[in-house]
């Protein structure tokens, strides 16, 4: 029975963009919270910046709470299917290849035993930026254990990109490191996690397995394998009281949203959240909009009718909707679904490219 249920997990997850798997599995064997992390004890860098304290927490909250850091590798596999993941797992991933993740992140991660994946954009590094890694210090973090991901190469937001020059930048970021590492990584995530339905379909078809964004969630075998969530830490939103509430969230079983696109055509009246198996208190559901407004939403058996507040602000906006898990063996913990989308077709005061109008 367990394996019939892997193989069509793997089989519904082949078949699209987005999933539309209707297989209801057991949360602990196929769901986990992603971390992703950009700079260590930069304290001029509030925005990206987690604090050595609030690393060291971290850390400590891991070892303490019961949870098992794993690689984003078994998390893959177990969204595919392959494998079983442990009750409370969680994966670790950093963004950029600042300096001070070498020198303050990676050694407190090793001395704990914990897998990290670093995202690189390879331009920065060829450029030499003083608080950037090195070539040589990225071969050397790749030999100790850590997992190089693909970040693009130029870092720039992907919406806004002519088709030519977002396979461009992916061919330049291929061949880089293709030259620097002799191979490229397999897992991708978005600068800024900004991604449309298009932006994901060139990932995929670069020969990626998987795209990372930056909206918040748990992630589990319905979640869209190439803009999957990750929790965002920084010193504004790295307490530990947040951290521990993040690291033990399930994923609410959302297997497609209305509209699909993130990159928003106009205001929606509604967005539409369809789900697969429900939990049965999801009448108590609680959604959020840009800046934590409430957001009202109509709950039907299978799915959310969410009401967007009368105007998006213009740039990237978020969703968010929790659930207090009711099951014996959750109890306590929160579902978490997050989606982030691009309204007015403009991001940081540049206009989305025409390909997306």
């Amino acid at each position: 029975m367990a394996d019939m249920k892997h193989l069509l997990i793997r089989i519904c997850l082949a078949t699209a963009l987005f999933s539309t798997c209707t297989v209801s599995v057991t949360q602990a064997a196929s769901s986990a919270v992603i971390l992703m992390y950009h700079r260590f004890g930069e304290s001029d860098q509030p925005l990206t910046n987690t604090t050595v304290v609030q690393l060291e927490d971290h850390i400590t909250a891991l070892q303490n709470g019961g949870y098992t850091v794993v690689s984003l590798a078994d998390v893959l596999a177990a969204l595919d299917g392959e494998i079983s993941l442990p009750p409370r797992a969680v994966a670790i991933t950093v963004d950029d290849a600042y300096r001070s993740f070498l020198m303050t992140g990676w050694p407190r991660f090793k001395a704990a035993g914990y897998s990290v994946t670093l995202f690189v954009a390879t331009k920065s590094v060829n450029a030499g930026y003083s608080d950037f890694l090195t070539w040589d210090e990225l071969r050397a973090l790749q030999q100790e254990g850590v997992e190089i991901g693909a970040h693009s190469h130029g870092h720039g937001h992907y919406p806004l990109l002519s088709t030519t020059s977002l396979e461009q930048d992916l061919g330049q970021m291929a061949a880089a490191f293709d030259r620097a590492l002799g191979t490229v990584p397999r897992v991708f995530a978005y600068p800024y996690g900004e991604a449309g339905l298009s932006d994901m379909a060139a990932v995929r078809a670069a020969g990626f397995q998987a795209g990372f964004g930056q909206h918040s969630g748990a992630v589990g075998p319905l979640a869209n394998r190439f803009y999957l969530p990750r929790f965002a830490l920084n010193e504004q939103y790295g307490a530990a009281d947040r951290f521990r509430l993040v690291i033990g969230t399930l994923p609410l079983p959302v297997k497609s949203i209305s509209p699909a696109d993130p990159v928003l055509q106009s205001h929606p009246s509604t967005i539409t959240l369809n789900l697969v198996s429900p939990p049965q208190n999801l009448k108590d559901v609680t959604c959020f909009g840009p800046a934590g407004d409430p957001l009202q939403a109509s709950v039907y058996t299978n799915s959310l009718s969410i009401n967007p507040i009368s105007s998006f602000p213009t740039g990237r906006v978020r969703l968010n909707c929790t659930l207090q898990s009711v099951d014996r063996s959750t109890q306590g913990r929160w579902h978490w679904f997050g989606w982030q989308m691009i309204s007015g077709f403009e991001s940081e005061g540049v206009a989305v490219h025409p390909r997306y109008r």
